[in-house]
């Protein structure tokens, strides 16, 4: 069982970054935990101590502190050799989002087996596999391996007629040809080097002409179970399918109730509920990922179908800024870290 000093760091990437990241955690510490912030570079491993961000007695303070018993990750892309080092010295399943950059395609792989009518096909790039992929499904996006928040992404679509459009972050083509091969040496070059995926495209419902998407918060709570926190949709700005630049947020169920009847609405979001947990089941089971929490980004097509889009495995806090009871997207962290602390260490 975890002790009156349960002790959790969360770890973030400079100092600059520690005060606002622990803010929020501090501010919702339902769970009673002693709660400090800390980069890679404040440990010394030789005295096993870490020097980290705290409050204290109303005031913010820097201490010198043990290893704590649990760490939860907020650094994105981090080192790991050093998270290796990290969770041989407090123990494997005591660092928690240790891995929080997906690569795309394994995600897609993982979760094919299980979730295959909710995926949309996704292959590795290449010229190749990128015509057949246009030539069959006639949208498709291009899609950074390891991307995220919506960087590098493009749409292309192929007329009946074969005149291709493609374009960035808007509807609105960039690019526009009938010479197939002319396309495809242009997003050969524009993609350069960096890995890509081509994912098949959705007809993605809108509400008032414009795009939005699905954000399923699951998180582990003081039990060790999966829950799905809230649903949350971002809007795009008109004419773009880039939900990542987003005009406003809301909860979810108040976009739907405005494009379905209830009962409708139940079962989309039934079926959201149960999407997202299998996908965290399946994530527990078929990878080493150790997540606490991660989103799920989902979009519903003209059948109000939904498509998973893909997964965050750092989810972005500050989308909750104005919904309601946001509280307990910060509180469940802390109270799975605190689960942690109870158990041993090997």
């Amino acid at each position: 069982m975890p002790t009156k000093n349960s002790l959790v760091g969360i770890l973030v990437a400079s100092r600059a970054q520690r005060k606002q990241a622990l803010r929020p955690y501090i501010s919702n510490n339902a769970a009673g935990v002693r709660l400090f912030s800390f980069t890679p570079s404040s440990i010394d491993w030789r005295s096993r101590t870490i020097v980290g961000l705290h409050r204290e007695r109303g005031r913010w303070a820097v201490g010198r502190f043990p290893f704590p018993q649990a760490v939860y990750n907020r650094c994105y892309r981090t080192d790991p050799e050093f998270l290796l080092k990290l969770m041989s010295t407090i123990g494997e399943q005591h660092v928690f989002n240790h891995i929080n950059q997906f690569n795309k395609l394994e995600i897609y792989n993982v979760l094919n087996r299980w979730l295959s009518p909710h995926l949309p096909e996704t292959v590795p790039y290449d010229e190749s596999s990128a015509t057949s992929m246009l030539e069959r499904h006639g949208e498709i996006y291009y899609k950074p391996l390891y991307g995220c928040m919506g960087k590098g992404v493009y749409r292309a679509e192929r007329s009946r007629t074969g005149a291709i459009r493609a374009g960035q972050h808007y509807f609105a083509p960039n690019t526009m040809t009938n010479d197939l091969s002319l396309f495809n040496e242009h997003m050969k070059r524009t993609l350069d080097s960096t890995p890509y995926i081509v994912q098949k495209g959705i007809s993605i419902s809108q509400i008032e002409g414009q795009v939005f998407d699905i954000r399923s918060l699951v998180q582990k709570n003081e039990q060790g179970l999966w829950s799905v926190t809230n649903l949350v949709s971002r809007i795009a700005y008109k004419g773009s399918f880039n939900t990542s630049i987003f005009i406003k947020t809301s909860l979810s169920r108040n976009i739907l109730e405005k494009l379905y009847p209830p009962d409708r609405v139940g079962r989309i979001l039934t079926s959201i509920y149960d999407v997202s947990l299998r996908t965290a089941e399946i994530l527990d089971m078929e990878t080493d990922y150790h997540l606490g929490e991660f989103s799920v980004d989902i979009a519903l097509d003209s059948e109000a179908h939904p498509w998973i889009i893909e997964l965050n495995g750092k989810p972005q806090k500050s989308l909750y800024q104005n919904i309601p009871n946001r509280s307990v997207v910060y509180q469940r962290p802390v109270q799975y870290a605190k689960y942690l602390c109870g158990k041993p260490s090997s």
